[in-house]
């Protein structure tokens, strides 16, 4: 993922924009649209796909890397939730809010004070911020550090991040994915090495 950010760059369509989805909160509240179906992978899928849709119909690259994580613990917020990077200019935001909103069924509310937070919902169900380093190492941070191989644990060359952990809790599906515009097969055709 931090390759498929540093790619982004590059080709001048820089992951800057964090989304988080509270999935599993949404479900729990009986929030409408792709909350209502069963299986948050589903959900998921339909999620991406709408944003895509709406990102793509603005003319812009569909730059995006995303992670569904899971929360453990007691509080409010516990269960499955969605981080998604994508590329966003600056004037799209408060319209992306808006969508949000409306795909939710959360209105937004006053935001954090956080310099980062561009929009967040009154209940805590979504938030929008801004990034500034590469979202692909807080994506990556349920990445194990260690991995089975022929009955032993070994290090996990995958893992990129280490300044983060968390989120490695059980998910049912697919757990992270990278836009084709930045994934391996983009990067190659381009002849470029991270």
């Amino acid at each position: 993922m931090t390759t498929a950010v540093r790619f982004a760059t590059h080709i001048k369509k820089p992951i800057n924009t964090l989304i988080t989805i509270n999935a599993a909160h949404l479900q729990r509240i009986g929030s409408g649209s792709i909350f209502d179906i069963g299986h948050l992978w589903d959900g998921c899928r339909d999620f991406l796909e709408l944003l895509r849709k709406w990102v793509t119909h603005r003319g812009l690259t569909w730059s995006c890397i995303w992670v569904r994580e899971y929360t453990g613990g007691r509080n409010d917020h516990h269960g499955e939730h969605w981080h998604i990077a994508i590329h966003l200019p600056r004037h799209h935001q408060a319209d992306l809010a808006s969508q949000i909103s409306t795909w939710t069924g959360e209105a937004a509310g006053e935001t954090d004070g956080k310099k980062k937070c561009i929009a967040k919902s009154t209940t805590g169900a979504w938030y929008i911020n801004q990034r500034y380093d590469n979202a692909g190492e807080y994506l990556g941070k349920a990445t194990p550090p260690t991995r089975p191989r022929y009955g032993r644990r070994v290090p996990n060359q995958h893992r990129q991040c280490f300044k983060y952990r968390g989120g490695d809790g059980p998910i049912q599906g697919k757990r992270f994915g990278i836009s084709k515009p930045i994934g391996e097969t983009a990067q190659a055709r381009l002849g470029w090495t991270a």
